[in-house]
């Protein structure tokens, strides 16, 4: 049994002609037997033709088919070619297999050809060859090979089609960043069918395939690689998080004298992007990939404060009190104050640019009143009917005054001049109550209740208070319990105490 992959090739019949003339050649003196001889065996030879029946000694594929007809011929061969052409082959792999046979994949014989030229021996046989084979048994001894033609197309196909079932894609491993932490999915590995050694091994197990012994061949692969490997990308996801952990548990000291507070990024609520930072691990495996923080000066307002409320003095005003006829000073005291917003500024550079202190900056705070306050003080003696100009630590002026009656008391304690006023206009304060019977307004002039001056007494740190210095028409309550709570004075006595006091200046109202 010959093979053959081109459908074109097939035996010469001139070659297989002249073998079988060829063998005759041996017999050729048997002519000499006689005329008796050569008729019986043109007889048999023109039964041989008639019968349509091989030559004996004839084989084909290696099948003794002589003296038989050209069918029984064709089933003989065809039933030993079937042993070859039904014979399976197998393709193995671990996702499956794949069985075939070469007349399933288009394998094809030239038998008819071959019966064709095996007949056409009986049928040129001459007289010689006739009489050696009818008298003394001589055969003809001709032996034709049946090739075998394989579809080689088909062949392709089959190992395209379990290259296609075979093959498989790799699958990357993933690493995203997810609620602070690397989340990490396993890569798999593709694989890819070797075709030319597929297809080698297929030819060859074609080659011997017989139907009582099957033929296995296993399917050949490479290991296609993932090119982000579970490994590399839960490196990638361990890296980012030290370095993200890092970077937002880096303190930062905030300095003041002896004293240190440390602030965290983590503490500031300090923003970033873990799928940046898991992209640079990915690109530079070989370093730390960089954390870029996010702080804004708004984040660290409350972190701020808190430093602040430790840091902060809060200033303390001077203070005067009036004893043995002179104004006693109790010295103020400077504070101090964080500046909240330029320490948020530079601490959120430092949190965010890698800093690593932070000075805290502290301002000085005046107090409200200091002793220089207390230099120009006016000194209400209730009880005496009585108001002094203290200046430098002496009595300069005083001037006798009115104060509020039982029912509306001038206010005792410490004050300051606020506004003075020029020939005021008079607003009736309580027109609901002892002001009922007067007009709402009075402006400047004799009648005025303000008279020509006033000045108004504002609390210490601002704020009026509605009581005021000034003058009055109604000169003869000067000494007496008299006012609604302001000190009254004869006219050109307030107008004396405007000219020589300031706004600003220290009152001391005592009892």
């Amino acid at each position: 049994m010959l093979f053959n992959n081109d459908a074109a090739a097939a035996t010469p019949t001139s070659r297989r002609r002249r073998a079988l003339q060829g063998g005759g050649a041996a017999v050729a003196l048997l002519l000499a037997v006689g005329g008796v001889l050569a008729a019986s065996a043109a007889s048999f030879g023109q039964e041989l033709r008639t019968g349509e029946v091989l030559l004996p000694g004839v084989t084909v594929a290696g099948v003794e088919v002589g003296d038989s007809t050209r069918q029984a011929a064709a089933d003989a061969v065809n039933a030993h070619l079937a042993d070859h052409l039904d014979g399976e082959v197998t393709l193995v792999h671990d996702t499956g297999s794949w069985t075939t046979t070469p007349r399933q994949l288009g394998a094809t014989t030239d038998l008819e050809q071959v019966l064709s030229d095996a007949f056409a021996g009986t049928m040129d046989a001459s007289l010689t060859q006739l009489i050696a084979t009818r008298w003394f048994g001589s055969t003809s001894q001709l032996a034709l090979d049946v090739t075998v033609t394989r579809d080689t197309e088909a062949e392709a196909a089959l190992v395209a089609e379990v290259a296609a079932d075979v093959d498989l894609d790799p699958t990357e491993a993933t690493v995203t960043w997810d609620e602070g932490a690397a989340v990490v999915t396993e890569h798999r590995d593709g694989r890819v069918v070797d075709t030319e050694e597929l297809a080698t091994a297929l030819h060859e197990a074609l080659d011997g395939a017989r139907v009582e012994e099957a033929t296995e061949v296993a399917v050949p692969t490479d290991v296609v690689p993932a090119e982000l490997t579970t490994e590399a990308a839960t490196r990638a996801g361990d890296a980012s998080e030290a370095a993200i952990t890092a970077a937002l548990d880096r303190p930062v000291a905030v300095v003041f004298e002896d004293r240190t507070f440390e602030v965290t990024p983590r503490e500031a609520g300090a923003r970033y992007d873990g799928e940046v930072v898991i992209a640079d691990s990915l690109a530079a495996p070989d370093r730390d990939p960089e954390v870029a923080l996010t702080v804004t000066p708004e984040d660290l307002t409350g972190i701020v404060t808190t430093i602040a409320g430790e840091v902060d003095v809060a200033a303390a005003s001077a203070t005067g009190s009036y004893s043995g006829g002179r104004v006693q000073v109790a010295p103020g005291q400077v504070g101090r104050s964080v500046s909240r917003a330029t320490t948020r500024e530079l601490l959120a550079t430092a949190l965010v640019e890698g800093g690593d202190t932070v000075e805290l900056p502290v301002e000085p705070v005046q107090p409200a009143v200091t002793s220089a306050n207390f230099d120009t003080t006016l000194v209400v003696r209730q009880s005496d009917r009585l108001v002094e100009l203290h200046r430098g630590g002496e009595v300069l002026r005083s001037w006798p005054v009115a104060v509020g009656t039982g029912g509306s008391p001038t206010p005792t304690g410490t004050f300051t001049v606020g506004a003075k006023r020029f020939e005021p206009t008079w607003v009736n304060p309580a027109q609901d109550r002892w002001g009922a019977d007067l007009p709402a307004r009075v402006g400047p002039g004799p009648d005025n209740p303000l008279g020509l001056r006033a000045l108004n007494w504002n609390r210490v740190g601002g704020g009026d208070t509605l009581i005021r210095f000034h003058g009055t028409p109604n000169e003869d309550s000067i000494g007496e319990a008299a006012s609604n709570g302001c000190v009254r004075m004869f006219n050109e006595d307030v107008i004396e105490l405007y000219d020589l006091v300031p706004s600003g200046a220290m009152i001391i109202s005592v009892g």
